[in-house]
């Protein structure tokens, strides 16, 4: 997904300071219902969301599954994906990805779309449950895409729904008639989404986390608080048992989930690291809390963590590995001097060493960048495109000087922006990189400008920062993710970078209608091309994912390129379980 500028950390788990102290709770530990059944003497193993424990299983109660997360503003992600998220898993949206990203069943048992492309209709699960026992319908998702929507709801992703019938002028108050939205519940099993024009991913917008239904029943009782302890219900296999404030909370099996993706654990345990927006794996606890067998996994940021963990005869057999799919770049601004200019955008692109920046200054945690599209997303074209940002330092100081910039003579004064980025931090260090090499190569003589992060946000979006570094996680597996989300040009305002190119534009908007695959996949690798070409970003690398795992975690499954990814926004904690300790 996008992620701030200058982030590359996963959508999920991300480690920060650990709270280690026990502090009184926000709320209630269970709902009255959920309690009721406990009573009734209905144990968690005999609800149809706990799976058959396979054979090298441990028992039912130690099916207890720990890791860390910063503490969530609340649970309402379909409005505050950035507050909210990092328990992706207690909502089932209409489809969800399975371990190779493609899309399976959820709250839906299928979905079809119409011979133009325009009219999407989702079928769901018949009898599918609320945790409070109130059947999940098609009209709980009118509400929820209504509301998302909603101008008033703050939603930062509502642009996410604009390719929505009607979205885009209700969201951007044109219309206030939520009538005009092309979603609508034809009765309480069909789900139809109409589009402004053919949308072949429209299926991927579904399943995305900001998409999970929300409770109108307990969003009008409880306001802003509906997602606390004991207001709170969810449609997924897992249903918030207990919140306590600055320390933990815990997840336990939705007795009511009879769905498409029943799961193993029987409890999932979230440890606070923080309050929201706090800290990262580079923080003061390090490894710490997983190598005190605090928790179960963890994610690895960090050269020098990583350098460690493959020295350490037992940690590096616990590491694993997989594609991040996200991208870092050096982005400019274009419609202003200096870097209107493409031959001085060139010019800076192949001054850069992406191997050296990848393999040395960040340890090989990532891989090397000459593109947008990562290995193994949908639309990548391997190193077809790969000389036209390739380290190349003669063919840089060429093109400077027919810029008018010999040896980087009458080059202004350029600053580059980072956001809250130590000089220590993996972005600080690639940023001094950048400076070195630019004076090195082009002679050229850059400052480094750290910027707090609001303030440099808003200066994003109003298309002031004359040089950054930038990046961009997927939001789903579909080259219009990382290729039209980011970079199709939009008025200031409403998109991150001011870069602007008819043919990119001219390919994205013929990809996004087009329905025949191989015929819309050229396009988006001709979209590939010309960004690349005409350098609307300087790619630098391509993220990995890093993670540790204990031994007994078991259960995922390896993808087809033989890695075992845990997303924690698909279907892996339904596959996830405990196995036998030593």
């Amino acid at each position: 997904m996008g992620l701030a500028p200058n982030s590359s950390k996963p959508f999920h788990l991300i480690l920060s300071v650990f709270v280690a102290f026990l502090l009184p709770s926000c709320g209630d530990t269970t709902s009255d219902d959920q309690t009721d059944i406990a009573r009734s003497g209905l144990r968690a193993s005999d609800s149809p969301a706990a799976k058959a424990l396979p054979p090298d299983a441990a028992p039912a109660e130690e099916q207890v599954f720990r890791y860390l997360g910063y503490e969530p503003a609340g649970l309402d992600i379909s409005k505050s994906v950035y507050q909210s998220g990092q328990s992706e898993f207690i909502f089932e949206r209409l489809c969800m990805l399975d371990h190779n990203n493609e899309l399976i069943p959820a709250a839906a048992d299928r979905w079809e779309s119409s011979d133009d492309g325009k009219t999407w209709t989702f079928y769901l699960h018949p009898g599918a449950k609320w945790s409070d026992g109130t059947p999940v319908t098609a009209h709980d998702f009118e509400y929820t895409y209504r509301r998302l929507l909603d101008p008033d709801s703050g939603n930062v992703y509502a642009f996410f729904y604009y390719d929505i019938r009607g979205a885009k002028a209700y969201n951007q108050r044109e219309t206030s008639d939520p009538g005009t939205l092309g979603i609508r519940a034809l009765d309480d099993l069909t789900f139809v989404i109409e589009t402004e024009r053919p949308c072949s991913y429209l299926p991927f917008v579904t399943q995305f986390p900001t998409s999970s239904p929300v409770p109108r029943r307990q969003v009008e009782k409880y306001g802003e608080k509906w997602t606390e302890a004991g207001n709170f219900v969810s449609n997924s296999a897992f249903h918030l048992e207990e919140w306590l404030t600055g320390n933990h909370m815990t997840f336990g099996p939705n007795l009511y989930y009879d769905g498409n993706n029943p799961a193993y654990l029987r409890k999932i345990r979230r440890i606070f690291t923080g309050p929201v927006g706090s800290g990262s794996a580079s923080g003061p606890v390090g490894l710490l809390p997983y190598e005190n067998h605090e928790v179960d996994m963890v994610t690895v940021s960090g050269a020098a963590d990583l350098e460690r963990i493959r020295n350490d005869p037992v940690l590096s057999n616990e590491l694993f590995s997989y594609d991040g799919f996200g991208t870092e770049y050096l982005f400019f601004r274009t419609q202003k001097p200096p870097f209107d200019d493409v031959r001085v955008r060139k010019a800076f692109a192949h001054a850069l060493d992406k191997e050296t920046i990848a393999n040395v200054v960040l340890g090989g945690s990532v891989l090397p960048a000459y593109t947008m599209l990562p290995p193994h997303f949908p639309g990548y074209v391997g190193d077809k495109y790969k000389d036209l940002q390739a380290y190349d330092p003669d063919r840089a100081q060429m093109l400077l000087a027919e810029a008018g910039y010999p040896g980087g003579r009458g080059f202004p004064n350029v600053d580059i922006w980072l956001a809250d980025s130590a000089p220590s931090s993996p972005i600080g260090q690639v940023s001094q990189v950048i400076q070195q090499k630019l004076r090195e190569v082009l002679g050229v003589t850059i400052s480094i400008r750290n910027t707090q992060s609001n303030a440099y946000i808003k200066s994003m979006y109003e298309w002031e920062i004359p040089l950054s570094l930038g990046g961009f996680g997927y939001d789903y597996p579909d080259p219009q993710s990382l290729l039209g989300v980011v970079w199709r040009s939009q008025p200031k305002g409403y998109t991150r970078h001011d870069w602007t190119n008819t043919r990119f534009d001219e390919m994205i908007d013929r990809g996004v209608v087009e329905l025949d695959p191989e015929t819309r996949f050229g396009f988006y690798e001709e979209a590939e091309r010309t960004i690349a070409s005409d350098v609307g970003a300087a790619f630098l690398w391509h993220r990995l994912a890093h993670e540790l795992r204990k031994p007994w975690v078991k259960g995922l499954k390896e993808d087809r390129w033989g890695n075992l990814p845990f997303r924690g926004n698909n279907t892996t904690y339904c596959d996830l379980y405990i196995g036998i300790r030593p």
